[in-house]
């Protein structure tokens, strides 16, 4: 007889799909808490001298993508995102590790990775932005979270 309730009213079949999909959805909320220029992971290679360490309140439990804008005390800028997953190797790990290297891209500056090496250092970055969204912006998307670092 419940069955035949529900065909009588299709109202709340489509609000009741619509909560299951939306609840399904949705990604836990993050919260920004430090970041942070590391520069003691590089083993000799010279690839990994220059790494962005972004902290957060809890573990990530879902994929998000994030934007950085760096700027040193000299003016120099780099900035460039992607996407940030949970750690399968570490999942009570709160803090993810980006190689600054990796902002680098089409419209970069000459000599970019040099004037990472020279000026995105410990103590010489006056500003870090960073943006975290549900997914890769594809126009004028809000981020979910954004935070400004100064004096990193």
């Amino acid at each position: 007889m419940s069955g035949w309730n529900l065909v009588k009213r299709p109202g709340l079949v489509v609000i009741g799909l619509l909560v299951l999909l939306l609840s399904a959805c949705s990604k836990p909320p993050v919260e920004l808490t430090t970041v942070k220029i590391v520069d003691n992971l590089d083993r000799g290679s010279g690839n990994f001298d220059r790494m962005l360490q972004i902290c957060f309140t809890e573990p990530l439990r879902a994929d998000y993508y994030h934007h950085a804008v760096l700027i040193s005390n000299q003016g120099f800028k780099i900035e460039g995102g992607s996407m940030l997953r949970p750690l399968a190797s570490d999942p009570d790990n709160k803090c993810q590790l980006r190689n600054l290297y990796n902002y680098v891209g089409k419209d970069s500056p000459p000599g970019v990775r040099e004037m990472i090496k020279e000026f995105m250092v410990p103590g010489n970055v006056n500003q870090v932005l960073i943006q975290i969204y549900d997914e890769q912006p594809t126009g004028n998307e809000l981020p979910i979270e954004e935070k400004l670092f100064r004096n990193i």
